[in-house]
Formats: structure tokens, sequence, C-alpha cells
């Protein structure tokens, strides 16, 4: 069994962006009874079950039936997708997507920021979890000027959505000049896409 493609199931199927992490967590933490984030995840045997599913909050008690597999899963439902929004918090120093968002429209010029602000686009396939683009909103709301309108889309297929465009960039008559060789980077090294692309 492939345990990376079986994780990665878990995560696309059980995952959720919360809206208020904190909160979630204090469900997690609560009883069973009152626990609405608590799922099990019935993994796949590659026989009887091809993909592993996760069950309703009315099934999931935590006793495997038959010759099932499963995974409990609690606040790791919503405390892996906040790590894409706070990095640090596993110790990784680097911005989270919407501080990225922000910082990134910032460095460009003042008058163009109201524009940039209502024309975010997301793409990837973390766009898929549920709450992702309403978080995404919420974040960069708190952290923009109130006088900026902020819109948040996401693509049609989020997955695919930024290799398309590469190739279809690809197929343009300009792509050529568009690009640095290999053997213009060892010669001039990040000079070269200076001058080329007025960086």
């Amino acid at each position: 069994m492939d345990e990376t493609y079986v994780i990665n199931q878990v995560k696309e199927d059980a995952c959720y962006v919360s809206q208020d992490f904190n909160a979630d967590m204090a469900i997690a933490r609560g009883n069973k009874q009152e626990n609405t984030i608590l799922r099990d995840y019935v993994l796949p045997d590659f026989t009887t079950i091809k993909r592993g599913y996760v069950r309703s909050l009315e099934e999931s008690t935590g006793k495997a039936t038959g010759s099932e597999q499963i995974v409990r899963l609690n606040n790791e439902r919503v405390s892996v997708p906040e790590l894409l929004f706070y990095p640090s918090d596993v110790g990784i120093q680097e911005m989270g997507i919407t501080e990225a968002i922000v910082h990134s429209i910032n460095k460009c010029p003042e008058e163009t920021r109201p524009h940039l602000y209502r024309n975010i686009l997301l793409t990837g396939g973390n766009c898929n979890f549920p709450g992702f683009k309403d978080r995404v909103y919420k974040d960069v709301r708190s952290m923009s000027p109130d006088e900026y309108d902020i819109n948040v889309t996401i693509a049609k297929n989020p997955t695919t959505y930024a290799w398309r465009g590469g190739a279809a960039i690809s197929r343009s008559a300009h792509f050529p000049e568009m690009l640095v060789t290999k053997r213009e980077w060892e010669e001039d090294g990040f000079t070269i896409c200076q001058e080329r692309f007025n960086v």
C-alpha cells in the first residue's frame, strides 16, 4: 500500500479549513457527545474497498466492522489545513497564504493595490478544501485597509489551472522571448533576468 497516496486521500476527503480555529479546537477537545468534528475514516483494502471514505458523524463510533481498518480523526481535520495559514505553528518560518497575498500586493505600486485586492484568484489543489475561499477572504479582509474592496474567487478547476495557463503561454509566438536558457543563466545568473524582464 502506498501510504502517501492513502494519506493524501484522507486529507482530501476529511479535512476542511476552519473559520475559527480556536473554537474548533475547543470542540475537538470537548466530550465525544458534543464533538461535531470527530469522524472515522475507513481505509481502503484495495480488494473490496477501492477508495477510503469518511463515515458520517452518526456512523463514527470508533469501531471497525468486519475486516475494516479505520483511522479516528479529530483535530487533525482542521489542524492540517491550518498550516497553510500559519506554517510557523510547526516551526516553518515562512508566511502563510493570506500573509503572502497581502505582502505581495503591498509590494506593488500603491495605485494598483485596490485593483489587485478586488482580483484575488486562488489556484492549486488546496483550494478544494471546504472553507478555503471564505477563510482567505476573512484573513485578507482583516489585514488590508478598510477602504479597499476585497474579492476572492477560485478557478473553475483550481488543481490544473496554473498548468493550463503555462501551457497556453507556451503556445504563444512570443514564448521564446520569455525564456532564459540554461547557458544564459550559467553565464549571467540573475542579471539576465533583470535585463530581460525589468525585474
